[in-house]
């Protein structure tokens, strides 16, 4: 399978691309609207850097798009139109009309696709979706969330293009952290969010403006269950860290899939009703051939490469598929407009 990389920034070299090699891929060659930058990642990796994005996709099966967020919905359909099978980063589109034109084109062209949410090749994040089917800590009662960080901490920083609606999206760190926080919610529970409360902000001012949320709190009604989340991309004092809590009438876990480190440091807890947190050990069957020193986001990503190509080969969507971005792309864009308009809002 020859396999285009679209970006050439941090992650498209950090994750993407050898994450691919290591899966069995050909990467067939990279594009980015920089030609410097594609020249020399390509060159790092023993391939070609194309100017032309019409020329890439020539050379392709599939591509794996990493790229600011306002051009995944335009590359996306170009590929699609070009019957490749298309590998996007989260979140899928800056907006659910964007979100749905890629699922409906993909379904037309008949193509496979796959939202490259990191956490669904965590160790903690699969062993506590196992633990929670297993019916280890009963029926969810309430959720407790978090994606906190600081790469926007500073007041004297660049206002990056996640920070401008035009490019990251009206939700700021709703979308930017949300996406993976939402998706992570429902992955290990199997809930489905139906209504949100939100409240947002820009706290952080900048001389170039900011222009979308530095940190929201969202709450959430899913089904019978509830979940109360909050999401900062300006929140200093500790390393960034994603950790979901969820407390049921038999027991509760709490998982921090791994960020930053290796694949391994990936932590889960787990207690009984009534009881403590004790460490709950990773199962070693979700390794699948990796090693778990390989560096998160490398790891988590071999993983979510790995299932894109076997989808590709039995014709079928792997998950995470363009359907569950499309779902987290609806929680994000509720959570926006409940922020508007300060009400709680279907999803």
């Amino acid at each position: 399978m020859r396999i285009g990389i679209v970006g050439a920034g941090w992650w498209a070299g950090f994750a993407h691309l050898p994450a691919f090699k290591e899966a069995g891929a050909q990467i067939a060659g990279i594009y980015s609207r920089t030609p410097a930058h594609a020249q020399k990642l390509a060159s790092a990796h023993g391939t070609q850097a194309f100017e032309r994005y019409e020329d890439l996709l020539q050379h392709c099966d599939a591509v794996a798009i990493s790229t600011t967020d306002d051009t995944h919905a335009p590359l996306g359909l170009m590929a699609l139109a070009a019957g490749k099978h298309l590998f996007m980063d989260k979140p899928l589109a800056r907006t659910l009309d964007e979100a749905q034109a890629l699922l409906e084109a993909a379904r037309q062209q008949g193509c496979i696709g796959l939202t490259a949410f990191t956490s669904r090749g965590d160790l903690a994040a699969e062993t506590a979706q196992a633990l929670v089917r297993a019916g280890e800590i009963g029926e969810v009662l309430y959720l407790r969330g978090s994606f906190h960080g600081g790469y926007m901490g500073d007041p004297a920083g660049p206002t990056t293009w996640r920070a401008k609606a035009e490019t990251g999206g009206a939700g700021g760190a709703v979308a930017d952290l949300g996406a993976h926080l939402f998706d992570l919610v429902r992955m290990v529970t199997g809930l489905e969010f139906t209504q949100v409360m939100a409240q947002a902000r820009i706290h952080l001012q900048r001389p170039d403006p900011v222009t979308n949320y530095d940190e929201g709190a969202v709450l959430a009604r899913l089904g019978g269950a509830t979940g109360a989340f909050s999401l900062s991309r300006v929140h200093i004092g500790g390393d960034q860290r994603l950790e979901l809590e969820i407390q049921g009438t038999k027991g509760a876990l709490k998982l921090s899939p791994a960020l930053w480190g290796q694949g391994k440091s990936a932590q889960l807890w787990l207690a009984p009703r009534p009881g403590f947190y004790r460490p709950a050990p990773l199962d070693p069957s979700f390794l699948r051939g990796r090693d778990p020193e390989t560096s998160w986001g490398h790891f988590q990503f071999i993983e979510l490469a790995r299932r894109f190509l076997e989808g590709i080969a039995q014709n079928r969507p792997p998950t995470p598929s363009l359907e569950d971005g499309l779902i987290t792309q609806r929680v994000i864009e509720a959570a926006v407009q409940s922020s508007q308009q300060n009400t709680w809002v279907s999803v």
